[in-house]
């Protein structure tokens, strides 16, 4: 029922504009077509029309000039069956990744399948062409790069334009660029500064766990990441690094050099990580010295202590709620 002094369908306050009538007077295939009028107006053309459906972001071409890393566009896009791409190049560099589907990928002078994990970076002067599977069009998400850091980051973690890589986990990879959409999409008033930093995570989780396409590094790989994993899920029960090797069919010496190789620091010292990091929960609960040492198989307290210190330069008592043991 209508409030008195203002009739049905009407916003009180807008002086004499009957919003119920103007939108009654035009039919339900008319509004919609307005509004994809409207938001095709807002995307910019290089967004492809080749698709089935599409979540899409764009923040303006503004973020050109922006320092560090920005970001100008991302989404995600269910390629149709004719989704065809042929290019010269492209105005900024773009990160694309294939969650599903396959297709194919002329880049550099060479073919690639495309297919789930796959990830292949241009930009200006890459000439690149880009087509999809009929019978399994790819599911592919991208994101496009400004700013005066951007190059320089692409760079140090060796994602140039022209390169095509894979990643280790997928999901991951899949799981950051659903989440850069989603700060893309939102109303955040700093929307632009979380898209810029959801964008370098992404890229430095490329660098440290993809690899070339094709490169004979992949096995190796492999294997650094299944004793790796092994490590973390373990780490309370194993002691040693033998233990370790034996677990994942691997000889110790080969072991320590693929963490040389891939990680940032020993195997013996990820285990320790982890221990410390677990004996530091087990403190801040109130357990003892004692029972931590116990917990984690150290002979005797003081040297579970020592090296609790090494790690976190300060004594295990530091953390216990009653500031000691």
């Amino acid at each position: 029922m209508a409030r008195d002094g203002a009739s049905r369908g009407s916003v009180a306050g807008v002086s004499g504009i009957d919003f119920g009538c103007a939108v009654a007077s035009l039919a339900p295939e008319a509004i919609l077509g307005r509004i994809t009028r409207k938001r095709e107006a807002r995307e910019p053309r290089y967004f492809s029309s080749q698709i089935s459906q599409a979540r899409r972001f764009f923040l303006g071409l503004g973020a050109g000039g922006a320092r560090g890393v920005a970001v100008l566009s991302g989404g995600v896009e269910h390629c149709r069956p004719d989704y065809l791409i042929d290019r010269a190049g492209f105005r900024c560099p773009v990160i694309e990744f294939v969650a599903r589907g396959a297709g194919r990928l002329e880049m550099g002078g060479r073919d690639h399948d495309l297919a789930r994990g796959v990830v292949f970076i241009y930009g200006p002067h890459v000439p690149h062409r880009i087509s999809a599977d009929p019978r399994t069009p790819p599911v592919k998400y991208f994101v496009g790069l400004a700013g005066d850091g951007a190059a320089g980051l692409l760079q140090e973690a060796e994602l140039v334009p022209g390169a095509v890589l894979r990643a280790a986990h997928a999901e991951q990879v899949q799981d950051i660029f659903e989440e850069l959409i989603r700060l893309g999409l939102g109303d955040h008033a700093r929307r632009a500064r979380l898209c810029a930093v959801a964008a370098q995570y992404l890229i430095l989780k490329l660098s440290r766990d993809a690899a070339p396409r094709g490169s004979t590094e992949a096995p190796a790989r492999a294997t650094y990441e299944r004793c790796r994993r092994h490590i973390e899920e373990h780490h309370r029960e194993v002691r040693t690094l033998r233990e370790v090797a034996t677990a994942c069919h691997v000889d110790l010496a080969y072991m320590c050099r693929l963490f040389q190789r891939f990680g940032r620091e020993s195997p013996f010292q990820y285990l320790q990580h982890l221990r410390m990091n677990r004996a530091a929960e087990m403190l801040q609960e109130g357990a003892t010295v004692k029972a931590v040492a116990v917990e984690l198989g150290f002979s005797e307290p003081c040297n579970f202590s020592r090296a609790f210190a090494r790690v976190f330069g300060v004594a295990p008592g530091f953390l216990h709620p009653r500031g000691g043991a």
